[in-house]
């Protein structure tokens, strides 16, 4: 393994985690309301600024990063084998 791999396998490391705390700190939403019709008051004004929707968008920005890294690893160890 080279050095280029061991930082890259860190830092899909420190995502994955990074990814299971935000997704640990979002609110379970168990009552389905929004499946069945119940109305669901998160669209406002304030949508963007609500904590939920940070984490939301902190869980997809995470998840676009571990997947970009998990690709651009195998392109190096592919070149580099």
């Amino acid at each position: 393994m080279g050095v280029i791999e061991i930082i890259g396998g860190i830092i899909i490391c420190i995502l994955a985690i990074m990814i299971i705390a935000v997704i640990l700190m979002q609110e379970h939403k168990a009552q389905m309301g929004s499946l069945a019709g119940g109305s669901d008051n998160s669209f406002g004004r304030n949508m963007g600024k609500t904590t939920e929707a940070m984490l939301g968008r902190a869980t997809k920005s995470l998840t676009i990063a571990f997947f970009a890294c998990i690709i651009l690893l195998a392109i190096v160890q592919k070149f580099m084998a």
